[in-house]
């Protein structure tokens, strides 16, 4: 049996074989990344110890993230297939050294190792929606443990009663198994490092069965240098994932930025567009409906009218009962407008004044006059009543015209023909509708 402090036992080449894998495994602690510290040297290695274990062993709650992308990553079989090959690589050698059977047992556990691996994979794949992610990471879990124990075995099988150079490749080859799984680990740390103490394990009592105890602070050096490894590997990524989280949140701030920054120009722009006295759109508004109705009349045909009204002696009522009270009784026939239009799907606004307008959109000349006459019979029917209590007679006077095909500019003449009828219903004695075409057409009222 070999014994590393027997020289008898260890020929020079095998002795060089343990101080390459020994700076092979120094080499790889370099990659630790540890920061600066203030606290005394026996101080700053036990805060270490406590930083390292607390990041794998539960604060983090990495292996709980839901990331069916992570898991999917996790259940992939070809990192187990190159293990396997490595492990069927080291076998060459003891199995030419006439370690058959042992050969033989590391490789069975191996293929049996890869294809539980294989069905784990192909389940995965063709899951169902219905499964949670939490079965299926402790399924990985479960295999992890299983992988972990199948590669221990193997790899002590073959250390065990081979020849020194072939215990140097078993060692290589457990070393890069536990590297690859130490850089998977911010993904499942717990499982990891499961699996690597299980690996390192098997691997120790081989080494005890063989009278080679010094591998045992050589791998707890080499476990401590993996966990530092993992940390920083799950640092990262913990700071990745805060940077996304950061990013998202910025992104949703921005948005919601955005929208109330939408609305507050909706707002603006439906200021802009409304008279503050009685919420009607205001001639803007009127303007750019009117322009709207024009086109959509170019391009359907269909008739557009529009009604002109204007309050009768409204300067007059405002000498008497002041300005407060013109404006309630601007409100009132502005009240009467909405509700209509809100009836029939017509289109009301303050034009100027005392003076209100109507769109009729796919309303014939005859139609606009029969809904100015309603309009005209409700504002002088309905009551109104100044501060004092004194009920006031309202009336208005109508003017209705009718788009004309053929007009030069068909926005202004539909305006001036509509003004000319209000201002022929004035001439008539107000309180009247008037919709003349032409000047021989006979008044409406």
């Amino acid at each position: 049996m070999p014994n590393v402090e027997s020289d008898m036992a260890h020929p020079p080449e095998a002795t060089h074989g343990i101080q390459i894998v020994c700076r092979t495994i120094n080499l790889l602690g370099i990659i630790a990344v540890r920061r600066p510290t203030k606290h005394k040297p026996g101080e700053a290695k036990t805060l270490r110890i406590r930083e390292v274990l607390t990041r794998i062993l539960g604060s983090l709650e990495t292996d709980r993230h839901e990331s069916w992308d992570q898991l999917t990553e996790l259940f992939r079989i070809s990192p187990h297939l190159f293990a396997a090959s490595a492990i069927g690589a080291a076998a060459i050698s003891p199995a030419l050294g006439g370690q058959r059977l042992e050969v033989g047992i590391a490789l069975s556990l191996v293929a049996a190792q890869v294809l539980m691996r294989a069905v784990a994979w192909h389940a995965f794949r063709n899951r169902s929606q219905k499964t949670s992610y939490e079965v299926w990471f402790r399924r990985f879990t479960i295999l992890s443990i299983l992988s972990g124990i199948a590669w221990g075995t193997s790899l002590a099988v073959l250390f065990v009663g081979a020849e020194p150079q072939s215990q140097v490749i078993t060692l290589a080859v457990g070393c890069g198994i536990v590297q690859s799984a130490s850089g998977r680990a911010y993904m499942a740390p717990r499982s990891t490092l499961i699996v690597l103490l299980i690996i390192m394990g098997l691997m120790n009592l081989a080494a005890f069965t063989e009278g080679q105890w010094i591998l045992l602070p050589i791998c707890v050096a080499y476990l401590f240098f993996q966990a530092t490894f993992m940390s920083r590997l799950i640092e990262l990524e913990m700071s990745r994932r805060q940077a996304e989280d950061e990013t998202k949140h910025l992104l949703r701030e921005l948005a919601d930025s955005n929208h109330k920054l939408k609305r507050a120009n909706e707002r603006l722009q439906q200021h802009a567009l409304t008279d503050a006295l009685t919420g009607l759109p205001n001639r803007r508004s009127f303007d750019r409906q009117l322009t709207r109705a024009v086109l959509e009349r170019d391009e359907t045909g269909a008739p557009l009218s529009l009604i002109l009204l204007d309050i009768d002696h409204f300067k007059q009522f405002n000498d008497r009962y002041g300005h407060q009270e013109g404006d309630k009784c601007l409100q009132h026939v502005a009240g009467v407008l909405a509700r209509h239009a809100d009836e029939n799907g017509y289109q009301p606004a303050r034009y100027g004044g005392e003076e209100f307008a109507v769109i009729l959109p796919s309303t014939p000349r005859e139609t606009a006059a029969d809904v100015a006459e309603r309009l005209r019979r409700q504002i002088a029917n309905l009551p109104f009543r100044i501060s004092n209590g004194t009920e006031i007679k309202i009336t208005a006077s109508f003017g209705v015209a009718q788009f004309q095909q053929g007009d030069v500019d068909a926005k202004k003449q539909l305006i001036a023909q509509a003004d000319r009828n209000l201002y022929r219903a004035k001439e008539q004695g107000r309180n009247c509708v008037i919709s003349r075409e032409t000047e021989a057409d006979p008044l409406h009222s």
